[in-house]
């Protein structure tokens, strides 16, 4: 997954909308791929403010809610949140609806991570 993310920060471009959705895994296992490139920007072109926010909140980087440009780095934190749910099993935010409330949790610095049976906090 990292590479083909990779891949696209090289190209000059943010994906813009990275969540669980948008990667997909041959039936073999042995191919994956990240799709819906359709808000890809280039990312000298994503230096502005945003005026339209858009994406699976669990997965947007706190600097997108604030309108701040989409840059390899919230792609990387929409990386980190897909990979919580990897391992944990359980999506981010899954508890909570997707709305305002979420939002402000989340630019107070609130994040998903819940105990599971695995961890030991």
């Amino acid at each position: 997954i990292i590479l083909g993310l990779k891949v696209i920060h090289e190209s000059e471009l943010t994906h813009c909308d990275f969540h669980d959705g948008n990667i997909l895994i041959s039936d073999d296992y042995n191919e994956i791929y990240i799709i819906d490139l359709g808000l890809c920007k280039p990312i000298q072109n994503s230096d502005d403010k945003i005026d339209k926010v858009y994406g699976i909140i669990p997965y947007m980087a706190p600097e997108i809610l604030r309108n701040n440009p989409f840059t390899p780095a919230s792609d990387i934190y929409s990386f980190s949140m897909i990979m919580w749910e990897f391992t944990s099993g359980i999506p981010p935010f899954n508890n909570k609806a997707h709305d305002v409330e979420l939002i402000l949790s989340i630019l107070l610095g609130f994040r998903s991570f819940q105990k599971t049976k695995y961890s030991n906090y």
